[in-house]
């Protein structure tokens, strides 16, 4: 997984909907349409660092018995104490999926928002609905 790659269309894309008014429909519809597609970004970049938690983790198990089979007493605690940059791994690894998956769910709750909005400006006829430049043609 390039993750460079995705990061930049994560950025691009939030770049593109931060610059879109939430006062005019058309513009909030546009808005939700780049936080949709960034979303997919972010998911997969979720799923990539849960992946890479899980396979540290295991790493870490595979090597901390291997380090308690050949340490001398106590055992545990020199195991622990051999494996202790895999543990660093492991937290980093943690961290960063625990990064993009707080990134998933408020980006799916900011969608959520804008969608109410959005349903509530058409039920209240408001809301004129006047295409902006950034429109679907636009689009990426």
């Amino acid at each position: 997984m390039d993750i460079d790659q995705h990061l930049g269309e994560i950025i691009r894309l939030r770049k593109l909907a931060d610059q879109l008014p939430e006062d005019n429909p058309a513009a909030l519809i546009d808005k939700v349409f780049y936080l949709a597609k960034c979303l997919t970004y972010i998911g997969r970049l979720s799923s990539h660092f849960d992946g890479e938690y899980k396979r540290t983790y295991a790493r870490r198990k595979y090597e901390q018995a291997l380090a308690e089979k050949e340490a001398k007493p106590p055992r545990s605690a020199n195991a622990e104490i051999a494996i202790k940059h895999i543990r660093d791994e492991e937290s980093q690894a943690y961290e960063y999926m625990n990064r993009w998956r707080n990134a998933f769910a408020s980006t799916q709750e900011e969608i959520h928002a804008l969608k109410l909005k959005m349903k509530i400006d058409f039920a209240d006829g408001g809301a004129d609905y006047v295409r902006i430049q950034s429109g679907p043609q636009a689009r990426p």
